[in-house]
């Protein structure tokens, strides 16, 4: 457990822990008690928001600054509950408490309206993500900050917090048990600067940097961030980037360590220690960052060999080895095979100690991710009968793999069902008469890795099996690793061509003539919440081994697939491949529902605009072309005659306005929009209803450009850590090259998501872009 969670000034304090919170003073206590009595079992909240005040005021009077930050953060989270704009309320009475406070309470109120800000930020990034900077604007109200507005206040406020760094230096954690949870390692946190530095930090070193970051921003990429405590307290990182988490946090940093560095007992400064190269690991930009991040870790290490703190910079020295381990490829590149061995080695000396220490119990933790068994099992889903076949095995410290060899058919299958996370399967399962019995040793490695290897399964008979694969003899589902392959053994096999069918025979390729084919419709009951099979069509193959399915009527609010048993007078196949009925069966009734509701489903929209950057004020014309696809031939088609409504909307998503158009002959409809003044500049979008279809551009008050700047398109295709060459062109509107004109560049990274329904229950994720290189070139002569 990290001391971060174990040492924290709370700023939402669970209502259960802070109604419990230990107080000097006794009487607390028991309205403490009340006031968990009213919200916990009676739900009573304003009842409990009235009994809170009354302790807040009795701690005004009392001049018990614990119990007053305690009653006042309770009282806010209650009010927000209660309140439309409760967190606002809240950032605005905390900003009251705050002027009116005394130290070292203002310090601490100052951290918890900070986390008031981040947390508003964090619960409404979705909007704020696309707002624009505004300038020359009454920001009173926080609703209309954008980004930047908001880092640049919380970044004051945690550094306010620490700003009394020798009264915070000389104040202990003893007389605020009341609003601290207490752990077990208070050492790492002796004093309040110690605990609201690192809440500072927590915030500088989160990583979520929503700012526009300029070509100067600030990057880690100075050996000295991994320099020994006494160096790095002293250096100075110099940047032009005065708002750059990552330097401000670097900053804390060094006042933390300086502090500790002559302290009796070295444990706060190793712990702090460990966390800024874990920071700096995070950060920096180096290539060679992972050398000096363990040699810096070395270095700490040895330095401290007695003290028990130091035994998790041995257990983020063994991370790293278990890092380059995962690197290995048996059929490429060998060099990091045995670095589990390496992690191993050093868990194992770390917890050769007596002490516990969080670096033993993560190391405890590490071995058992090393140990672990791995296995799974892969053969050909459908094998030929008479012959042995192969069973490809994948594992990880298992020397002996155990096998039951189990014949099954469908009813059994079923009765299992499709839950292989349960125990009760496997319990069912493993009930099962066993055909066969048999196990293989595994080849040994002593490396720790996953290995594959084939074993022979020896000739069966046609029919379905089950093979149960087992790290241990007995079976066991408790520390055990087991593993589960379904597979066929037939002569039989067919494809197909859409609803064009060929039974073959597996070995020689030969046509079935004469086979019997069953075609089974699995349908799924809304009502059962489960598949059911239910008989199609029987049809015969002819000479040549073919048939074709035949349309059938089916409901068209059931889904459904089909399933093919084959037989022939020798033989039996029926697989669990499904083919999906869509285009095969249709019934008249609901011929025309499927239509309408498939070519409904599969319309899109292709805006255009005349051009991506507009001034307020200015028209935009825009145009829109609707296609979709066929429903018989499901190739793309336009979608002619069909009433849609374009709408208009500010970088708040807010619709502006809106037209409503209908699309001609040839699928396509335009008009144009006359853009709003006096509103929030930045990114605006047009959205068509029917489909859904949006398309962004830009309304920003701009100076008409005198250049252009053209790119020749990148040939070929790229991967990760390819090197990418892009040429581009300035030329003058006038027609003149431009040569000697300085450009800067900033490379960025974007997410994208090819399968955004998969976040339909969660929320589609907004990821701002992450700058991942910028720089400065010279045009020559042409302009290039």
């Amino acid at each position: 457990m990290s001391v971060k969670h174990i040492l924290s000034v709370t700023l939402f304090i669970i209502i259960a822990a802070i109604a419990h919170g230990q107080t000097k003073n006794s009487d607390y206590a028991a309205d403490w008690k009340k006031v968990d009595s009213l919200v916990q079992q009676k739900g009573l909240t304003r009842s409990a928001l009235d009994k809170v005040q009354a302790i807040y005021l009795k701690a005004k009077k009392d001049n018990n600054t614990p119990q007053l930050i305690k009653a006042l953060v309770y009282r806010l989270q209650l009010q927000q509950g209660l309140q439309e704009d409760g967190m606002i309320n809240n950032i605005t009475e905390l900003e009251k408490e705050v002027n009116a406070a005394e130290e070292p309470a203002k310090s601490i109120l100052r951290s918890i309206l900070a986390e008031n800000y981040w947390s508003y930020f964090q619960q409404n990034r979705w909007q704020l993500y696309d707002r624009t900077k505004t300038r020359n604007f009454n920001k009173a109200d926080i609703a209309t900050w954008d980004p930047e507005d908001f880092h640049r206040k919380i970044s004051e406020l945690y550094l306010l917090s620490v700003k009394q760094e020798t009264l915070l230096q000389q104040t202990k954690l003893e007389p605020f048990d009341a609003i601290i949870y207490k752990g077990n390692v208070r050492h790492l946190r002796p004093t309040l600067f110690d605990l609201l530095a690192n809440r500072a930090i927590d915030y500088f070193r989160n990583g979520e940097r929503d700012l526009n970051r300029p070509a100067y921003a600030f990057e880690i990429n100075d050996a000295a961030a991994f320099a020994d405590a006494p160096v790095f307290a002293t250096y100075r990182f110099v940047t032009d980037d005065s708002l750059s988490l990552y330097h401000k946090a670097l900053q804390l940093y060094q006042r933390i360590i300086a502090f500790h560095l002559k302290d009796a007992r070295p444990a706060a400064l190793i712990d702090a220690d460990i966390h800024r190269l874990e920071f700096v690991h995070q950060a920096a930009v180096m290539e060679n960052k992972d050398s000096l991040y363990e040699a810096a870790l070395q270095s700490l290490a040895k330095k401290y060999p007695n003290e028990r703190e130091a035994d998790q910079a041995w257990y983020l020295i063994a991370e790293q080895h278990v890092e380059r381990a995962r690197l290995y490829n048996p059929v490429g590149d060998t060099t990091y095979r045995y670095e589990f061995v390496t992690a191993k080695n050093i868990c194992d000396k770390v917890l050769s100690g007596k002490d516990s220490s969080e670096g033993r119990i993560n190391c405890a933790n590490l071995l058992l991710r090393i140990n672990a068994k791995e296995l799974s099992t892969q053969t050909e889903k459908v094998n030929q009968p008479g012959l042995p076949f192969r069973l490809l095995v994948n594992y990880r410290n298992v020397p002996r793999v155990y096998l039951h060899l189990v014949k099954i058919d469908r009813t059994i299958k079923e009765n299992l069902g499709m839950d292989q996370w349960r125990d009760e399967y496997w319990q069912q399962l493993l009930k099962l008469p066993v055909l066969k019995t048999f196990a293989q040793d595994l080849p040994v490695t002593n490396d720790y890795q996953q290995h594959s290897t084939e074993i022979k399964i020896d000739a069966l008979p046609i029919g379905e099996y089950a093979l149960i694969a087992s790290a241990g003899e007995g079976f066991s589902l408790k520390s055990n690793q087991l593993a589960l392959q379904y597979f066929y053994v037939s002569n039989i096999a067919y494809v197909n061509n859409g609803k064009d069918f060929f039974v073959l025979h597996r070995e020689t390729g030969m046509p079935l003539a004469d086979a019997a084919v069953q075609v089974w419709r699995r349908v799924y009951d809304y009502n059962k919440r489960k598949w059911s099979n239910s008989k199609g069509q029987l049809i015969k193959t002819n000479s040549n081994g073919f048939f074709r399915l035949v349309e059938e009527k089916r409901t068209p609010q059931s889904p459904e697939s089909l399933q093919m048993e084959v037989t022939t007078a020798d033989d039996h196949l029926f697989v669990d491949d499904q083919l999906e009925t869509y285009p095969y069966y249709r019934s008249e009734e609901a011929n025309d529902f499927e239509q309408s509701a498939y070519e409904k489903e599969n319309r899109n929209t292709f805006l255009f605009t005349d051009r991506s950057i507009y001034r307020p004020g200015q028209t935009i014309y825009f145009k829109g072309i609707i296609v979709t696809r066929d429903f018989n031939t499901r190739k793309a088609k336009i979608v002619a005659g069909l009433k849609t409504t374009i709408f208009l909307n500010d970088v708040n998503e807010e619709a502006v306005d809106s037209i409503e158009v209908t699309t001609n002959e040839f699928g396509s409809y335009s008009g144009k929009f006359r853009l709003p003044e006096n509103r929030l500049n930045g990114s605006f979008f047009l959205r068509d209803l029917e489909t859904d279809a949006r398309k962004e551009f830009s309304v920003e008050e701009y100076k008409r450009p005198k250049f252009y700047v053209e790119y020749e398109k990148p040939s070929g295709t790229y991967r990760v850590n390819d090197s990418v060459h892009i040429t581009g062109l300035t030329k003058a509107y006038a027609g003149n090259n431009i040569d000697g004109a300085q450009v800067s560049y900033r490379v960025v990274r974007t997410p994208r998501f090819p399968y955004p329904w998969l976040f339909w229950k969660i929320g589609f994720p907004r990821f701002a872009p992450q700058e991942i290189a910028h720089g400065m070139v010279k045009t020559d002569a042409n302009g290039k």
